[in-house]
C-alpha cells in the first residue's frame, strides 16, 4: 500500500542524516581536525503527482511558454509526510542548521495560484506554518514508546512519531505529533513533571476521512486544521488522544503567559 511505504519516508530521511554526519565525523577524526561540520539541507519537499503530467506537457507544447509544471496539487497524506520530515529536520537540528523547503508558490510549493484569480493553501502548508511558528527554543530528546508498523522500506515504524520544542524564553513547550495508524485514534501520554507550571494553550489538529482529499480553488479549505483536540496536562501528566492519520499540535505555556 502506498501510505504506510510513504509514512515512512522519515526514516530514510533520518538515516540519510545520519550517514551524512557520521562520514563528516569520521573525516574529521581521520585530519584530527577541530571543525565540526554541519549540515544543510535543501530543496525537501514531496514531490510525484505530477511526472507523468509534465512528460504530457512537454510532448504536446514544446514552445508554451511558462507552462504549468511541477504544479503539485498535494493530499493529506502529503502533509502527514511533510510533518514527519519537519520532525526529523528537528530531532537532527543539533547537526541540519538550515533547511529550505523547495519552492514557496505553485512550483511543488505549499501556496498555489492562478492567472488572475485566487490563491489557497495546499495541505503542507500546515505542518509547515506550525513548524515555523512553534518550533521555536531547544528540541528535547524525547524517550518515546510507541506499536510499531512494517513494510517495504522500513521495519518497526512507529505509529506515533512526535518531538518537542521548549522555548524557555518566552515559556513555552510544544509537542509535534503524527499518527501514522489507518485503524483509529491512539493515545499519547507525557511525564512533564520536571516542567512544573505549564499548562494546554491549545491542541492543533490536522485530519481527514480520504488520505486523498486535496484543498483546490473551488474547495480551499477541504482540508484545514482546527482546535478541537484534546489533550489534558494535570499534575504533571499530559494525555491527549491522536486522531487516525492526523498531523498534531500540542501548545503549552506556563500559567499566566
Amino acid at each position: 500500500m502506498i501510505l504506510p511505504r510513504f509514512l515512512a519516508k522519515s526514516l530514510e530521511l533520518n538515516s540519510f542524516i545520519r550517514t551524512a554526519v557520521a562520514a563528516c565525523d569520521l573525516l574529521k577524526a581521520k585530519k584530527r581536525s577541530k571543525k565540526t561540520v554541519n549540515l544543510s539541507f535543501d530543496e525537501w519537499n514531496v514531490w510525484y503527482h505530477t511526472i507523468d503530467q509534465d512528460k504530457k506537457i512537454h510532448e504536446e507544447q514544446t514552445w508554451a511558454v511558462a507552462p504549468p509544471i511541477l504544479e503539485d496539487i498535494y493530499t493529506h497524506e502529503d502533509a502527514l509526510v511533510v510533518g514527519c520530515m519537519l520532525m526529523t529536520l528537528l530531532k537532527n537540528a543539533d547537526r541540519v542548521k538550515i533547511a529550505c523547503i523547495a519552492q514557496l508558490v505553485n512550483v511543488i510549493a505549499p501556496i498555489m495560484t492562478v492567472n488572475d484569480g485566487t490563491a489557497w493553501r495546499q495541505t503542507i502548508y500546515y505542518p509547515f506554518l506550525h513548524a515555523s511558528r512553534f518550533g521555536r527554543g531547544v528540541v528535547l530528546d524525547l524517550q518515546v514508546s510507541s506499536p510499531t508498523y512494517s513494510c517495504a522500506q522500513a521495519d518497526d515504524v512507529p505509529l506515533i512519531e512526535t518531538v518537542a520544542t521548549l522555548d524557555e524564553e518566552q515559556e513555552t513547550l510544544t509537542l509535534f505529533a503524527v499518527n501514522r495508524s489507518q485503524e483509529g485514534p491512539l493515545e499519547v501520554g507525557g511525564d512533564l513533571r520536571g516542567l512544573p507550571g505549564y499548562k494546554v494553550v491549545e491542541h492543533i489538529v490536522l485530519e481527514h476521512d480520504d488520505p486523498k482529499a486535496r484543498n483546490t480553488a473551488d474547495c480551499p479549505n477541504q482540508v484545514a486544521p482546527h482546535k478541537k483536540g484534546n489533550a489534558v496536562l494535570q499534575d504533571g501528566c499530559l494525555t491527549a488522544n491522536l486522531p487516525k492519520l492526523s498531523w498534531n499540535v500540542i501548545r503549552m505555556a506556563k500559567a499566566g503567559n
